[in-house]
């Protein structure tokens, strides 16, 4: 009902503003998702992958078609999952306006199909939310493992966007808020060109909620020599010591 829908939009509103101590030359993922979320077309498919910001953004997604829009790997956690869905769905509707939202992390397991993009003239839209991590398995170091990072810092010394251009297809980076709508628009734009377009979202390194908080419970040491990584009790913050 409407008053469902007003009430939740509401409490988005509320939980998209609050406020976080992140850096300030990013961002806010939440932030992000909105802008997104108001740049999107109607009637769009919009193909999620696994990751924190992804989990988060389908909580952001409206539809208004009738008939499948939304994509998701949700908890089958098949990483790599956005773009190719967003592919195939844009062969079987080439009139419909498809949207990849993917984390740095899962795209490097599939930026190479922006390639077949171009090849097979299948233009796509992929956004890619850069912030240097694994967000995912990072919100479970932060809130279990005392803020100790394993193989979930991302080193990211490039533009996805520059390399999307050296594959031929569109590249947009988005530092500040206000660039996100304009850049889907543009993108949207393009995808009716027949172009494909990466937009990577320069984001904070704040996370939301966990996969599976029912799943994960803080560790027992049983060896001597890891006695001194004994967690207690779970994160205050919640949030990276490194935002």
């Amino acid at each position: 009902s409407s008053g469902i829908n007003a009430e939740w939009k509401a409490k988005l509103d509320n939980i998209t503003h609050e406020d976080v101590e992140a850096c300030t030359n990013r961002i806010r993922p939440r932030q992000a998702l909105r802008a997104l979320e108001e740049g999107l077309v109607p009637g769009s498919i919009v193909a999620t992958d696994i990751g924190n910001i992804c989990s988060v953004s389908n909580s952001y997604l409206k539809f208004n078609h009738k008939g499948p829009s939304m994509l998701a790997a949700m908890t089958f956690g098949n990483c790599g999952y956005s773009l190719p869905a967003a592919m195939g769905a844009k062969v079987a509707a080439p009139h419909r306006n498809c949207v990849a939202y993917v984390g740095d992390g899962a795209w490097g397991m599939q930026l190479n199909e922006i390639m077949t993009c171009i090849r097979e003239k299948i233009p796509t839209t992929a956004v890619v939310f850069n912030n240097g991590q694994w967000g995912a398995e990072k919100k479970n170091q932060v809130i279990w493992f005392g803020d100790r990072y394993v193989g979930s810092q991302l080193d990211n010394p490039w533009s996805y966007a520059e390399i999307a251009r050296s594959m031929a297809a569109e590249g947009i980076t988005c530092t500040h808020v206000d660039q996100v709508t304009d850049a889907l628009k543009q993108a949207t734009k393009n995808q009716e060109e027949g172009k494909t377009t990466v937009i990577e979202v320069m984001v904070t390194k704040e996370l939301g909620d966990p996969f599976r908080r029912d799943a994960m419970k803080l560790p027992v040491r049983h060896l001597e020599k890891y006695k001194g990584t004994v967690q207690t009790t779970e994160s205050e913050s919640g949030q990276p010591t490194d935002l």
